[in-house]
């Protein structure tokens, strides 16, 4: 038998890597070309020694066969050439067929975007060579777009595969507050309205330009001086995300409440009193009078219905809303007055019929009684209603003694006695 030294086994594998003489390394699942030069006439056997790893698909007997490669292994292929003088001539390679690499990328901390931070996904093995999804061929992948994100990956013998897909998603965090509140020695509230996209806020911290720092959603700080403050709030999520504002306010002095009123005293019989406003950077006016009566006048004039020690409230406000406030004692004095006349006539001519004192404020007595007496001291007539006047009914001309016992409506116990004289 004559070999054929001009037969050359030739092999066409895409993307294969020959790592050693005379082996072939391939990938499961792939289909191969082997060929060998043609040589007009020839007859060509193809064997393997393993068939249940790999097996010909077409081209039997002739110097092109085309070989699906079903699992990892290695075999032996040879080829027999049966030229047309009868001479027979073989060759042989050893195939290795590997198992295709199977990558899995993994995110080195959170899968959100947040505002000015990456996502950076890792492969969970060395390879040969990277293709991510945006085309970038470095082992490990900087996100800073939101989006799905695989990569193919080549190990050292060509085999190549796919790996995983992670959705990278946005997050952020955006930090802000409002605040109320303005003026020196007041309570300056302020409240978060920050909000986050894809996660929760789980902390905040506050800095109010004071040296007073807090790290609750609400807060009230009072300023002691009035000026400029930098007040800023840090908020963070619980995947990470940060984010920060700073805001300038400025505290404001508080405008002087005065007040003075006029006359300085009053009574029942001359209940008028005026106030007049005496505030500093006042522009706004309320005024409470101690008796539920208010008014918004800058100078107004109340009159009381009542005797007694009234505070009044002046409360002012700037164009700031900062407000202040002062109370001063405005006392209503009492005015007995009680008239009782020396004369009456019933005659029941309709004048001067009845006899009974006449006063003011009478309805407000607490307590009140009436006493008529004759020439021997008896009562002869009596009432404790206010109402109720003598008639002179039963009694003759002449002069009677009378007495009146009132408990007026300061409490005060007042008595007053004289003389009336009854005409017919």
């Amino acid at each position: 038998m004559k070999k054929l030294k001009a037969i050359i086994l030739l092999l066409i594998v895409f993307a294969a890597q020959i790592v050693a003489q005379n082996t072939v390394h391939l990938c499961v699942g792939e289909s191969h070309n082997f060929a060998v030069p043609y040589t007009n006439g020839s007859v060509y056997d193809w064997k393997m020694q393993n068939t249940s790893i790999a097996t010909i698909t077409s081209g039997s007997g002739t110097e092109h066969i085309i070989m699906n490669l079903n699992s990892s292994g290695t075999f032996q292929l040879i080829v027999e050439e049966l030229n047309i003088n009868g001479c027979f001539g073989y060759d042989s390679i050893l195939v290795e067929i590997h198992e295709k690499p199977t990558p899995i990328i993994s995110v080195l901390g959170p899968v959100q975007l947040c505002l000015g931070l990456d996502v950076i996904l890792q492969v969970n093995a060395v390879f040969d060579s990277y293709l991510w999804s945006d085309s970038s061929s470095a082992s490990e992948l900087v996100v800073d777009n939101i989006g799905d994100y695989s990569v193919i990956v080549t190990d050292e013998f060509g085999c190549v595969n796919n790996s995983n897909a992670i959705f990278v998603d946005a997050q952020s965090a955006t930090a802000d507050f409002y605040f109320e509140g303005i003026c020196v020695n007041s309570p300056t509230t302020f409240l978060s309205t920050s909000f986050s996209v894809g996660d929760v806020i789980n902390s905040l911290s506050w800095d109010f330009g004071n040296g007073v720092q807090s790290y609750s959603d609400s807060v009230s700080v009072s300023y002691n001086l009035v000026g400029d403050y930098n007040v800023s709030l840090f908020i963070e999520t619980d995947e990470g995300c940060k984010d920060s504002i700073i805001k300038a306010i400025t505290i404001f002095e508080n405008p002087k409440a005065n007040f003075s009123y006029n006359p300085f005293m009053i009574s029942t019989l001359k209940p008028d009193i005026n106030f007049v406003n005496t505030s500093n950077n006042g522009g706004l006016f309320v005024w409470d009078f101690g008796d539920s009566i208010y008014s918004a006048i800058e100078n107004p004039s109340h009159i009381y219905d009542d005797p007694g020690l009234y505070d009044v409230m002046l409360i002012v406000k700037d164009v700031n809303e900062c407000l202040d406030s002062i109370t001063k004692y405005v006392a209503m004095y009492y005015d007995f007055v009680l008239y009782v006349p020396t004369a009456f006539t019933p005659n029941d001519d309709g004048d001067n019929d009845l006899f009974g004192p006449l006063g003011l404020r009478m309805e407000k007595y607490e307590s009140y009684a009436l006493y008529i007496y004759n020439q021997w001291g008896e009562i002869i007539f009596e009432t404790e209603d206010i109402n109720e006047l003598w008639d002179g009914a039963g009694s003759q001309n002449g002069s009677y003694a009378w007495t009146i016992v009132i408990v007026d409506e300061l409490g005060e116990v007042r008595k007053k006695a004289g003389e009336v004289l009854l005409i017919k």
